[in-house]
């Protein structure tokens, strides 16, 4: 638009220089029409034959003739001294100059003969008036289209604002899905993106199938281990009391792996990947399991309403499970975990009242990589697969000893963009 006005400025204003210079030379050609040589051979400009333009003083309107030594001046000149070039142009010559009174004269200047003699015409119009119109005319045309880009501008953002406002309903579906709610309609939506979101929603409860498949498949292959265990169990009684020492320490063993895959089948639930986690809606239940679990014990929960963790559920709740149970089964009665939004992350601390551990096995526990269910006695059945949940969301895991004389475990989350960076990185 800049480069359209700056072409159109210039266009207009050749379009009046030209047309004060084709009037100019109309005007040099009635003054060499109106030259009259007396007598004594002396030449003037008859008054009468003159337009009456210029007799005015600085009317906008000048001539100036020599010839020989003569000079012949129109009154609208005055006493106003004009500079002409040094010889005369054997062609017209045409250029603007300043004038006196802040005037901005176009002026033609050209040579000619008449009756033998030479002749060096001058002729000039102000064209001040022009320039102001053609200002005015610009400013005027500036604030038009300035006015007129704004309202093209606030169009577009309507339009694309309206257009884009029927995507909100694929917002709201993604945010209620991670909410674990799948009550949304989508079929308002435009139909250039309902194949995607189509295709998203299938594939997500696919998966959701397929986990939640390979965890029933898991559960019911512990289930189905317990009766050949007991069977075995049975038998060890024929053995040697060396054998049978041996025999009991493995059927426990495998015993408390069964028992832990149970568990976390129990404490995680339905599969559902990409839903966040709902800390009014499944800390609850996670903490009735628990209870149920460990009749004997008290478990205490501190979290904010409406806390939502934007971290996948079955993670959370797996880590929140391991911890809890680690802790329930090691305290004397009390257990407090504590939920809350801290700068740049969320935290999780969970403490248990229990005998706690020793500082050499509590820097073990606090030291990157151990797997602690091998290494520790008492706490730390779970925590290695506690400590790869945390550092899948590149977040912090560290053991300390509790204000109630036990073992607190304090998880922290980074940002979502916090995490994403780091991973990049």
């Amino acid at each position: 638009m800049i480069v359209l006005i700056s072409v159109l400025y210039q266009g207009i204003r050749n379009l009046t220089q030209d047309y004060v210079i084709s009037r100019l030379q109309h005007d040099a050609d009635s003054l060499v029409a109106a030259l009259h040589q007396n007598s004594e051979g002396l030449w003037s400009l008859p008054t009468e034959r003159m337009s009456t333009v210029y007799n005015r003083v600085q009317s906008g309107h000048y001539y100036l003739v020599t010839v020989n030594t003569q000079t012949i001046r129109s009154r609208s000149l005055f006493d106003t001294d004009v500079e002409l070039p040094g010889s005369a142009p054997d062609k017209n010559r045409c250029y603007p100059m300043d004038g006196p009174g802040g005037q901005r004269w176009m002026t033609c200047l050209q040579k000619l003969v008449k009756k033998g003699s030479t002749f060096t015409l001058w002729v000039a119009e102000d064209i001040s008036p022009q320039e102001k119109a053609l200002q005015g005319f610009m400013l005027f045309a500036v604030g038009a289209v300035i006015f007129t880009v704004i309202v093209l501008l606030l169009m577009q953002y309507h339009i694309l604002q309206r257009g884009f406002s029927q995507l909100e309903n694929a917002r709201e579906a993604i945010r209620r899905m991670h909410l674990g709610k799948h009550d949304m309609f989508l079929d308002k939506l435009p139909i250039e993106i309902s194949p995607l979101v189509d295709e998203i929603d299938r594939l997500l409860r696919q998966l959701s199938n397929r986990v939640q498949r390979s965890r029933n498949a898991l559960g019911n292959l512990a289930h189905e281990l317990k009766r050949p265990l007991q069977r075995y169990r049975s038998q060890l009684g024929a053995l040697s009391i060396e054998q049978r020492i041996e025999g009991d320490a493995i059927l426990q063993e495998i015993n408390a792996i069964v028992e832990r895959e149970l568990k976390r089948a129990r404490i995680v639930g339905v599969a559902t990947p990409g839903r966040h986690t709902v800390i009014d809606d499944d800390l609850p239940h996670l903490v009735k399991i628990m209870q149920s679990l460990y009749p004997d014990k008290i478990i205490e929960t501190n979290y904010a309403k409406n806390l939502v963790l934007p971290h996948d559920r079955d993670d959370i709740l797996e880590l929140l499970g391991n911890l809890l149970d680690n802790a329930c089964k090691y305290a004397i009665r009390n257990i407090s975990i504590c939920v809350q939004r801290i700068d740049q992350g969320w935290q999780i601390s969970i403490e248990d009242d229990g005998k706690g551990v020793t500082p050499n096995a509590l820097k073990a526990i606090s030291d990157r990589g151990v797997r602690l269910d091998e290494n520790v006695h008492g706490h730390g059945l779970g925590l290695s697969i506690c400590k790869d949940i945390v550092e899948s969301y590149s977040g912090q895991m560290i053991f300390e000893a509790a204000k109630s004389g036990g073992l607190a475990a304090v998880v922290f989350f980074p940002d979502i963009e916090e995490s994403y960076r780091y991973q990049c990185l």
